[in-house]
Protein backbone atom coordinates (compact mmCIF):
# COMPACT_ATOMS: atom_id res chain seq x y z
CA UNK A 1 0.00 0.00 0.00
CA UNK A 2 1.42 2.99 -0.90
CA UNK A 3 0.66 6.99 0.12
CA UNK A 4 -2.14 7.61 -2.57
CA UNK A 5 -4.13 4.49 -2.15
CA UNK A 6 -4.32 5.28 1.52
CA UNK A 7 -5.55 8.81 0.53
CA UNK A 8 -7.86 7.61 -1.77
CA UNK A 9 -8.97 5.15 1.25
CA UNK A 10 -9.44 8.50 3.45
CA UNK A 11 -11.27 10.27 0.80
CA UNK A 12 -13.93 7.68 0.40
CA UNK A 13 -15.00 7.59 4.17
CA UNK A 14 -15.00 11.78 4.00
CA UNK A 15 -14.59 14.54 1.22
CA UNK A 16 -12.69 17.57 3.13
CA UNK A 17 -11.93 21.03 1.55
CA UNK A 18 -8.61 21.39 2.85
CA UNK A 19 -5.82 19.20 0.78
CA UNK A 20 -3.18 16.93 3.02
CA UNK A 21 -0.79 14.55 2.28
CA UNK A 22 -0.02 11.28 3.66
CA UNK A 23 3.26 10.19 4.09
CA UNK A 24 4.85 6.60 5.37
CA UNK A 25 8.26 7.39 7.70
CA UNK A 26 9.61 4.83 6.51
CA UNK A 27 10.49 4.31 10.36
CA UNK A 28 9.55 2.50 13.58
CA UNK A 29 8.60 4.74 16.59
CA UNK A 30 8.22 3.10 20.02
CA UNK A 31 6.01 6.07 21.29
CA UNK A 32 3.42 6.76 18.20
CA UNK A 33 2.03 5.26 15.36
CA UNK A 34 1.57 8.24 13.70
CA UNK A 35 0.80 11.90 14.17
CA UNK A 36 -1.12 14.89 11.93
CA UNK A 37 0.45 18.50 11.44
CA UNK A 38 -2.09 20.95 11.55
CA UNK A 39 -0.11 23.67 10.50
CA UNK A 40 0.88 21.86 7.32
CA UNK A 41 -2.13 19.35 7.01
CA UNK A 42 0.44 16.19 6.97
CA UNK A 43 -0.51 12.66 8.54
CA UNK A 44 2.86 10.82 8.87
CA UNK A 45 2.77 7.04 9.21
CA UNK A 46 5.13 5.49 11.11
CA UNK A 47 4.56 1.77 8.42
CA UNK A 48 7.24 -0.04 10.31
CA UNK A 49 4.86 0.04 13.19
CA UNK A 50 2.10 -2.49 11.42
CA UNK A 51 2.16 -6.01 10.61
CA UNK A 52 -0.79 -5.67 8.42
CA UNK A 53 -2.43 -3.07 6.29
CA UNK A 54 -5.47 -3.15 8.26
CA UNK A 55 -3.53 -1.79 11.65
CA UNK A 56 -2.11 1.13 8.96
CA UNK A 57 -5.47 2.46 7.43
CA UNK A 58 -6.71 1.63 11.09
CA UNK A 59 -4.24 4.30 12.07
CA UNK A 60 -4.63 6.84 8.88
CA UNK A 61 -8.01 7.28 9.58
CA UNK A 62 -7.17 8.15 13.60
CA UNK A 63 -5.12 10.95 12.08
CA UNK A 64 -7.64 11.72 9.10
CA UNK A 65 -9.88 12.72 11.95
CA UNK A 66 -7.79 14.89 13.47
CA UNK A 67 -8.04 16.92 10.09
CA UNK A 68 -11.34 16.76 9.60
CA UNK A 69 -11.83 18.09 13.00
CA UNK A 70 -9.01 20.46 12.26
CA UNK A 71 -10.77 21.75 9.26
CA UNK A 72 -14.11 22.27 11.33
CA UNK A 73 -12.07 23.68 13.55
CA UNK A 74 -10.75 26.54 11.09
CA UNK A 75 -14.41 26.83 9.45
CA UNK A 76 -15.83 27.88 12.99
CA UNK A 77 -12.81 30.35 13.20
CA UNK A 78 -12.86 31.72 10.07
CA UNK A 79 -9.53 30.48 9.40
CA UNK A 80 -8.15 31.37 12.61
CA UNK A 81 -5.23 28.42 14.59
CA UNK A 82 -7.79 26.94 16.22
CA UNK A 83 -6.31 26.62 19.81
CA UNK A 84 -7.08 22.76 21.43
CA UNK A 85 -6.83 21.77 24.89
CA UNK A 86 -7.48 18.43 24.85
CA UNK A 87 -7.00 16.63 21.09
CA UNK A 88 -9.02 13.32 21.72
CA UNK A 89 -12.55 14.72 23.13
CA UNK A 90 -15.19 13.39 22.67
CA UNK A 91 -16.04 14.99 19.52
CA UNK A 92 -12.99 13.50 17.76
CA UNK A 93 -14.07 9.73 19.35
CA UNK A 94 -17.36 10.55 18.26
CA UNK A 95 -16.09 11.28 14.38
CA UNK A 96 -13.42 9.03 14.68
CA UNK A 97 -15.84 5.83 15.37
CA UNK A 98 -18.70 7.37 12.85
CA UNK A 99 -15.43 6.86 10.13
CA UNK A 100 -15.25 3.19 11.12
Amino acid sequence: MNNDQIKDILLNLEETNIEFTVTMSGKESPKVNGLYKPETHEIILHNLNFKTDNQLVYTAIHEYTHHLINEEKLEESGGLKPSYNRVHTNEFWAKFHGLL
